[in-house]
């Protein structure tokens, strides 16, 4: 049985609010999405295999040159930054998905087509099906796929389907959508528009599915698209083939998904697919156009630079894009933090960060923003007002931001405040002007709503789930249900949306994601970043251009710092590390102390002496000295009372960087919390922490059967020879509470 579901009104009303700007053509979107955290280093990796396989790694390893520009990092387009086009090639070949028992895993096979045109020519055309549009299919047979089974597909008019939940918008067909989106199998995900000509049919039989889309044009602006033919075939056993008659897309992702950021990523090359079986997402991204490829872009800067820096904050003077359609995005490298919709990561080392690098934010060419950086930019900013500075405040929010949501009880795997990507609010959310999309939006108690403010900083919200407010400084808020207006639209002021209101309390988001961890108490306050321009292969900036960066870059310090309620700050000067054990933050026991490591990057010449200023409960030595030739010193701080300590490291050497960790000071051993933190063959690792997960250093802790007490290290961590059968029970001495017995 197919039903008929459609999404018609979401372009229309997206074409009213850009007026003559089409959402295809213009560079007004972010591209951020929450499967860029995995397709950024898979992309990256693919690439680099592509180099191997073709001897070339070497010769542009060599190549480039970087230098700094006052506090502006400059590297040219060699050095394996770029992302050389992939035309598409599968047009008359097959490639066969192979399952495993209960279709965990996938073989992958290629081979001539076998296009079956008597199964496309004998099924049920989806009339109407526009563009942007899908329609929801019941299968005759429960349907494997990653471990599950599916008794319905949701038929898209992009050239793929999803179980579960459509994923029918106007955002970028990209490998990052296909990873994070709903379990989706992608023949062709390409933006192409049945409403211009061609058809989307469903064969059904006893024990297997045809859906073919048959002569069906890509979008263009004006006039036809270039047309493909594709087809899917889904078989009762879990077999799956793709079959590939005619047509060349201008770009496109074709590959198979669990869906939700399940599993690994692999980029594969389908002339030489992967020889074992896959277990997670799996694609090859094809396009006409170059791109950067940020991964390696930030393995370069830390070729020439220390590991002192929270972002890196990548502009062009090549004209790429970002993305296709879009200004910029952002890609988290590292995160801890729970209870904001998302998943921890790090993914540092791929970078070429040991320990710091949180995000990378692509804001693709400097030539798309003006040079006042409170400008609108372009089409996006006449829409919804944004400018130079409040981009930059919209993609670094994206570490945190907008991920996280209450639950619809009718739709479970929904997520109604998010909007474009799952990584916006929605239009509809009324998120009070949040630089992270949705609206402030009036209530005017008839049914109808009015959005009146957009962009205008971090809200209450956005600044709790930043980890700098309470839960107690967060108002209720609402989104409008059934709105009249797509979630993913741009912000604007004057639009009128009708629908009913729902209430969301900030309960009600900590009840679905959990508790912001670490709080507002002890969460990172201070960020660093680096401003990085890519010129042309062997090609200087201008002054012109570095005069552009460095306006941006002085000016977002304090934008930055006003937009977060003047709660955080920003850094934008390059500096040298200096890393302490206690960054970002630290816990400790009142009348205890507590060991620090200070370490920088490579060995002086002469000593660094190091200074500590705090709180006034915690007491720090007068002299610390990192001696000629060594990288770190150890030193240790006094606490004379219970407190959350502000506490700054710094050195007598202005190069560095200045330090700021929050140090949380228990009353008494008894706040502490031991925990059972790792297993493995041999090994059992306990650690003293607490309620936001910090580390305890230097606590005594007892353990059954060990006669003198071991001192957790720097991390909080006591490491112990385990058999895996003997339980072993541990207390943090003095403090009984603390006891705890690890079983097998």
């Amino acid at each position: 049985m197919i039903r008929r579901t459609t999404l018609a009104g979401s372009l229309a009303v997206w074409l009213v609010l850009a007026g003559a700007a089409d959402a295809r053509t213009i560079a007004a979107a972010c591209a951020t999405e929450r499967g860029l955290r995995q397709a950024a280093p898979a992309e990256h990796e693919a690439r680099q295999r592509l180099l191997r396989r073709a001897k070339t790694a070497a010769r542009e390893a060599s190549a480039g040159w970087s230098r700094d520009y006052g506090h502006i990092a400059v590297m040219d387009a060699r050095g394996g930054v770029l992302m050389e086009p992939n035309p598409f090639n599968l047009t008359g070949r097959s490639i066969v998905f192979e399952p495993s028992a209960n279709a965990a895993s996938y073989s992958i096979g290629t081979g001539q087509q076998n296009y079956d045109a008597a199964a496309a020519a004998a099924g049920q055309v989806l009339t109407g099906l526009g563009d942007d549009d899908f329609r929801s299919v019941d299968l005759p047979f429960d349907f494997p796929y990653f471990g599950r089974t599916h008794r319905r597909m949701l038929v898209h008019s992009d050239g793929n389907i999803t179980f579960g939940q459509a994923d029918a918008e106007s955002a970028a067909r990209s490998l990052g959508r296909l990873v994070a989106g709903p379990p989706r199998i992608a023949p062709l995900f390409a933006d192409l528009d049945p409403s211009r000509g061609g058809a989307v049919s469903v064969r059904l039989e006893a024990g297997r599915a045809v859906v073919t889309w048959a002569d069906v044009p890509e979008y263009r602006d004006f006039g036809t698209g270039p047309r493909q033919t594709v087809q899917l075939v889904l078989e009762a056993t879990g077999r799956i083939a793709f079959h590939y008659a005619a047509g060349t897309p201008t770009s496109a992702v074709v590959g198979i998904a669990p869906g939700y950021l399940q599993g690994g990523t692999e980029v594969v090359d389908y002339d030489a697919p992967p020889a074992g079986p896959v277990s997670g997402a799996v694609a090859e991204r094809f396009g006409s156009e170059r791109a950067l490829d940020v991964v390696r872009v930030a393995q370069r800067f830390y070729e020439t630079h220390e590991d002192a820096y929270d972002y890196l904050v990548i502009f062009n003077s090549l004209g790429l894009p970002a993305a296709s359609g879009a200004l910029a995005y952002e890609v988290t490298v590292r995160s801890n933090v729970t209870g904001i919709g998302d998943a921890a990561l790090d993914q540092g080392y791929i970078y070429g960060s040991p320990h710091r690098l949180q995000a990378v934010m692509n804001m693709g060419p400097l030539s798309q923003y003006p040079r006042d950086p409170n400008q609108r930019v372009g089409a996006r900013g006449a829409i919804t007002g944004d400018t130079t500075l409040s981009i930059l405040g919209h993609e670094a929010g994206h570490l945190w931001l907008a991920l996280a949501s209450v639950r619809d009880p009718s739709r479970p795997d929904d997520r109604p405040m998010l909007g474009a990507q799952m990584a916006h609010w929605s239009f509809n959310f009324n998120s009070d002007a949040s630089l992270l999309e949705g609206n402030r939006i009036a209530d005017n108690g008839d049914g109808t709503f009015l959005t009146t403010g957009t962009v205008e900083g971090f809200s209450a919200l956005d600044q709790y789930l930043m980890g700098l407010r309470s839960p107690a400084e967060v108002a209720p808020t609402f989104y409008v249900n059934n709105s009249n207006v797509s979630r993913s639209t741009l912000p604007r002021i004057n639009v009128t949306l009708r629908g009913a209101r729902r209430d969301v309390t900030i309960e009600e988001l900590i009840a679905a994601e959990g508790r912001r961890t670490p709080d507002e108490t002890v969460s990172q306050r201070l960020f660093r970043f680096a401003f990085v321009l890519i010129t042309p292969p062997g090609t200087e900036p201008s002054a012109e251009e570095l005069e552009q960066i460095e306006t941006y870059r002085t000016a977002f310090e304090p934008y930055f710092h006003r937009a977060a309620g003047e709660r955080a700050w920003a850094g934008t000067t390059l500096h040298r590390m200096l890393r302490s054990s206690l960054w970002p933050a630290a816990g400790a026991v009142a009348g205890d102390a507590v060991p620090v490591r200070v370490a920088i990057a490579k060995p002086l010449g002469r000593d660094l002496r190091i200074g500590v200023h705090a709180s006034s409960f915690v007491e720090a030595p007068r002299d610390v000295v990192l001696r000629a030739g060594e990288t770190s010193v150890d030193f240790a701080l006094r606490t004379t009372g219970a407190g959350v300590a502000d506490v700054y490291i710094y050195a007598d050497d202005p190069a560095f960087e200045v330090v700021h960790q929050k140090l949380d000071v228990k009353p008494s051993r008894a706040q502490v919390q031991l925990a059972d933190y790792w297993r493995d063959d041999g090994l059992l690792v306990l650690r003293a922490t607490d309620a936001n997960r910090l580390p305890y250093a230097g606590l005594p802790v007892r353990v059954e059967g060990i006669e003198r007490a071991i001192a957790t290290d720097r991390g909080g961590f006591v490491w112990l020879a385990w058999d895996g059968r003997t339980p072993v029970t541990a207390w943090i001495e003095g403090a009984e509470q603390t006891r705890i017995t690890v079983r097998p």
